[in-house]
Order: C-alpha cells, then structure tokens, then sequence
C-alpha cells in the first residue's frame, strides 16, 4: 500500500508515496481510495486533495498477477470520485500516467506545473483506457483530440494541459502551494451548499437530456431561495460587504 491520508484544517489529502516506483497505485490502495472518499464525504472537511510527492503525481496503477482481479476496485474507485459531492482538488507536479492522468480528469480543480507529463500510456501496454478516461477526456478536449492521446499514447506537458483548459492554474513548482491556498480562499468566500450542488448539477446533466437538467436546476434554485445562504447573499450584495455564508453542506 503506497496511499497516505491525513488532514489538516477543513482539507483532507491523498497522496500516494512510492518513490521507487514513481508512486505507483498498488493493488490494495484501489479499495482504500473508495474508503478513503467515503470517510471524506462523511467528514467536516470541505476539500479532498489529491496531491504530487517526491516530484511526481502517480505513475498509474502498478501491473502484476492480480491486475484483473482489481479491475472491479479501479473501476469502483473512480466511481466513488465522480460522485464525490465535496469538491476535488489535484496539485500536480512529474507524471501523472495511465489511471493516474484520469484521476486528474475527475478532479474539480487542477493545479499543475509545466513539468507536468500528462500520459495516457495505456495502449502501449496492450490495455484500454480506463479510470473513466474514455467518457471524460473527449468531453473535456474533443473527441479528435482524445482519439490522438489515448491512441498513440502522445505525452503531453502542463503547459500544453494548460491550452487544452484541463487545467484550473498553472504555475512553476514553487508557486503550488500558494496557488493552491489562492483557490481556497476564494472557494471559502462562496457558499459551500452552492458549490456542492452547482458540482452536481454538472455532474448530473453530463447524463441528461436538456430538459433534465432544467427540471435539477428548477428544482435546486428553488430550495437555495428558501436557504439562509441566499438571504445572506443577497443582503451582503445590498450592503456592499462580503457575505458570511454558513459553508456547510446543511440544506
């Protein structure tokens, strides 16, 4: 087991810590992510953070006898971040390969660097493209564009993540953190509900037809009327001063 948990002020973090391996996912970590999610949405944390550690992100799942026998975990797994309420967070320096890259994709926010080596290497394996890679890429940058990258296993670094708007920010190795502390501030000035349920309204219209999604949206606005959040928005824009949400998920 490579994946390491802890948190810290409201953040809960993931990393997985294999330098040998160029942080590679064991077996055994695909079931503790799924654990791991679920503690996290039970939790008081607001943000789940995946991050880079001894200059890389993840070198994607660590192949062996029992890859088989897991693939049920890895699918799970990225399941269980896709339906993840609470927003998503990667920081992201080195590679970010094979699963790993997908895991990025199910990510809210990316922050990375220009050293960033995007790969979806799973062809050059003699695999497919897993951990949701082949619904969210082509949604993300285009079905062409997706076709070159899964297909021929191209890299690709941050900054060319970056023209293709995967990327939340950009910014040199040394600049991570402060970036990363940026966007939770800002995150912290909205209400925590309203982002919850913006997230899942996207989440939920990607399935949808348009008439679906209006009848999600229709019915979440309605009750954020009825939210003190709303009443507190709206009297903050009156007043001409920053609102005091409640930043919980209390509906």
């Amino acid at each position: 087991m490579v994946l390491e948990s802890s948190t810290s002020n409201e953040i809960q973090y993931i990393q997985f810590n294999d330098e040998a391996s160029l942080n590679a996912i064991a077996s055994t970590d695909w079931k503790s992510i799924i654990d791991e999610v679920e503690k996290f949405e039970k939790s008081e944390c607001k943000y789940l953070v995946l991050k880079h550690v001894n200059g890389n992100f993840s070198a994607g799942a660590q192949l062996g006898e029992d890859s088989v026998s897991v693939m049920d975990d890895v699918s799970n797994a990225a399941l269980a971040l896709w339906k993840c309420r609470k927003p998503v967070i990667s920081i992201v320096d080195g590679i970010a390969a094979g699963a790993a890259s997908n895991m990025l994709l199910l990510s809210d926010f990316i922050i990375a660097t220009p050293e960033t080596r995007f790969i979806e290497v799973f062809v050059r394996r003699g695999l497919v493209v897993d951990f949701g890679g082949s619904w969210l890429l082509p949604r993300i940058v285009g079905i062409q564009k997706a076709k070159e990258l899964m297909m021929t296993s191209n890299e690709i670094n941050g900054i060319e993540l970056d023209k293709l708007n995967i990327l939340y920010k950009l910014c040199n190795s040394s600049e991570l953190d402060s970036e990363f502390k940026l966007l939770i501030d800002t995150l912290n000035k909205q209400s925590f509900i309203s982002i919850c349920m913006v997230k899942d309204q996207i989440r939920k219209g990607l399935d949808k037809t348009f008439q679906d999604s209006i009848d999600i949206e229709t019915k979440n606005q309605k009750s954020r009327f009825l939210h003190s959040d709303a009443a507190e928005g709206m009297l903050a824009f009156f007043e001409k001063r920053l609102p005091e949400f409640k930043n919980t998920l209390d509906e």
